[in-house]
């Protein structure tokens, strides 16, 4: 109902157009990067857990703005159903689940850094961590996609743009600034 109401549409087509060649320069990642047509996904790109056992398609609209950005979402909300659909068939049907858990207040981390990127559904978070190998790591940084595209990204698609279809602009973005 909502991707084909006109009202939404006439006010979602043509707000805040992301080209390709921002991708980069904004560090522009997630179903941002793909309502732009960049075919980009961490699941895909760096498999990890088991998203290399699973059948799925990188979701890509090419129209750059929040209209195509609403699609991404539409349909990767869909893929993940499909997703969730497959692991349950991969799941064991009978006996125990049984998972360890590491309890995280008495880790020994090896001593060294690392940084890890997985997908979320506002785009890529990266984890980096230095440990000196004592039981506790030095530094753990984490960086969500919201700083990039809440602050230069927000503030060069927003020239020009009425002031009522900010909001609609700033939803588009999927910012959370309490990540930030």
């Amino acid at each position: 109902m909502l991707l084909n109401n006109a009202i939404f549409k006439m006010r979602a087509q043509k707000l805040g157009i992301i080209t390709t060649d921002m991708i980069d320069k904004y560090g522009i990642v997630g179903p941002i990067a793909r309502g732009s047509g960049v075919k980009r996904d961490v699941r895909k790109d760096n498999h990890y857990l088991i998203y290399d056992q699973l059948d799925f398609d990188i979701v890509t609209q090419s129209g750059g703005d929040a209209y195509a950005r609403t699609l991404v979402r539409w349909q990767e909300m869909q893929q993940s159903i499909n997703l969730i659909r497959q692991i349950l068939k991969k799941m064991p049907r009978s006996g125990a689940l049984h998972i360890t858990l590491p309890n995280v207040l008495h880790l020994k981390v090896p001593a060294g850094e690392t940084y890890v990127r997985a997908e979320s559904t506002r785009g890529e978070y990266g984890y980096y961590m230095v440990s000196d190998g004592s039981e506790f790591p030095r530094k753990i940084t984490v960086r969500g996609p919201s700083y990039s595209h809440a602050m230069a990204l927000l503030e060069d698609l927003a020239v020009g743009v009425n002031i009522a279809d900010i909001h609609g602009l700033m939803l588009s973005l999927h910012t959370y600034p309490p990540e930030n």
